[in-house]
């Protein structure tokens, strides 16, 4: 579905994706790891189009991506959905008119369509009788939920992750865990999640990706990288250990 080959990328010359390559499979779950400043929020921008890189090549669903103008983008970003790390819901707009918002924008529906799909998506991330209430009124972990339904509202055949647990308590990282698997294996859609969270990743990665300094240095299912040497898998485990 998706597939990186030898990515570049610098800011003011320095190298902040060094020759990354790998593929993800369609329907398939996958964490991306690394610690802060390692270039996985970047990887994601590459692919979305809001960067694009100094060299190397992306494709979707065997389409190249990494060439196309801005117009060309817009229908890769209906078959992508994004959820950024913070939820970004616009204040003024109720919780409806925050889903509803893309679908305006991007596809020519009725109303009735429209209607339909928000309640769907809501349904789909366990919300209910939030559709009139102004984002201020609900928990931070149910904005975020928000900002997935919105995201599930164009029906992508891809969802991104940025950092989708940052800033939550343990119950509600779980919860949202558990949506992203959920959602994934239902919708039949491809995940891809940026994270530095080991444990999330442990739990409910098909393929863990782990990124140190711009390239790529370990790769696997969550039992190849209990088996893994690398200094860096290693800290992430003893990580997950002291959690538990």
């Amino acid at each position: 579905m998706i597939e990186f080959i030898n990515l570049k990328k610098s800011f003011s010359g320095r190298e902040v994706l060094r020759g990354i390559s790998f593929k993800i499979e369609k329907g398939e779950i996958v964490f991306i790891l690394g610690t802060s400043g390692t270039g996985k929020s970047v990887l994601l921008k590459n692919l979305v189009g809001l960067l694009q890189p100094d060299s190397g090549e992306i494709y979707i669903d065997g389409d190249r991506v990494d060439q196309k103008t801005e117009e060309e983008y817009l229908p890769v970003r209906k078959k992508c959905g994004m959820v950024f790390q913070h939820p970004a819901l616009f204040d003024s707009l109720t919780i409806f008119e925050n889903i509803a918002f893309g679908l305006r924008k991007h596809f020519d529906l009725e109303e009735a369509e429209i209607t339909r799909r928000v309640e769907k998506a809501l349904h789909l991330v366990h919300l209910k009788d939030v559709d009139k209430k102004m984002p201020q009124d609900i928990s931070y972990g149910m904005q975020k939920r928000v900002s997935l339904a919105r995201t599930l509202a164009i029906q992508p055949e891809v969802l991104l992750f940025d950092e989708p647990t940052t800033g939550l308590d343990p119950v509600t990282t779980n919860a949202i865990n558990k949506l992203i698997f959920d959602l994934s294996r239902e919708l039949k859609v491809t995940s891809v999640v940026v994270s530095h969270d080991m444990h999330c990743a442990m739990d409910i990665a098909d393929r863990i990706i782990v990124l140190d300094k711009g390239q790529v240095v370990a790769e696997g299912t969550a039992e190849q990288m209990m088996q893994s040497e690398h200094p860096l898998v290693k800290d992430f485990l003893e990580e997950v250990e002291r959690g538990h």
